[in-house]
């Protein structure tokens, strides 16, 4: 019976959130009420403030959410081309890149711009979630290819986060197109020192 109310009430925390993200795409998060989201779930105020104290831990579960799907993306993106560094990097960032596009707080979080009153959420949170998406990327590819120049592969995937961030901000071409090129440069990168011990596949073009 405590498995039930566990699993019912996990059910119904994903239903607030989803209903939560919904309005925030469509309205803003400023613009975000709990007598709305209670509503829009069809549940009373009081069990919902049971699960989310206030609207701010509403942003923070949501804001916590979004970041590790994307995460979760990246990684698999990553392992998808176990043998490619560069199809590897280019697999991550579309799908990044992708996901910004339609996601307002993936893009918010990549480019602080605070949109839709988010600013609270981005002010530490932003810096941390690019600490942690680089120290992801970097324990990949040094975990996957370990030839690599250890100061190449830190600057190559520095520049690969660094660029993505910025296609977000001002996309140039279509997420695909912005991703090959950003692989294209992280592999330029990651051959600028001790390009003599990366394996020929890892460069592949």
């Amino acid at each position: 019976m405590a498995r039930f109310r566990e699993t019912v009430r996990t059910l119904l925390r994903e239903r607030l959130l989803d209903a939560a993200f919904e309005r925030v795409a469509r309205h803003g998060f400023d613009k975000l009420r709990m007598a709305h989201l209670a509503g829009d779930v069809g549940v009373s105020r009081q069990t919902l403030y049971s699960e989310f104290s206030s609207k701010e831990a509403v942003g923070e579960a949501l804001f916590r959410r979004e970041l590790e799907r994307c995460l979760v993306g990246i990684q698999q993106g990553l392992d998808a081309h176990p043998d490619d560094l560069r199809a590897a990097v280019e697999a991550a960032v579309g799908f990044t890149l992708t996901l910004a596009g339609r996601n307002p707080l993936i893009r918010a979080m990549l480019t602080s711009t605070g949109e839709g009153g988010l600013l609270p959420y981005l002010t530490t949170r932003s810096a941390a979630a690019f600490d942690l998406a680089t120290t992801m990327a970097g324990t990949y590819v040094a975990e996957t290819w370990p030839s690599i120049d250890p100061v190449a592969r830190e600057l190559a995937v520095d520049t690969a986060v660094r660029l993505t961030a910025s296609h977000v901000v001002q996309a140039t071409a279509s997420p695909e197109e912005s991703a090959r090129r950003i692989a294209d440069t992280a592999v330029r990168v990651a051959l600028s020192t001790g390009h003599e011990r990366l394996p020929a596949a890892a460069a592949r073009a």
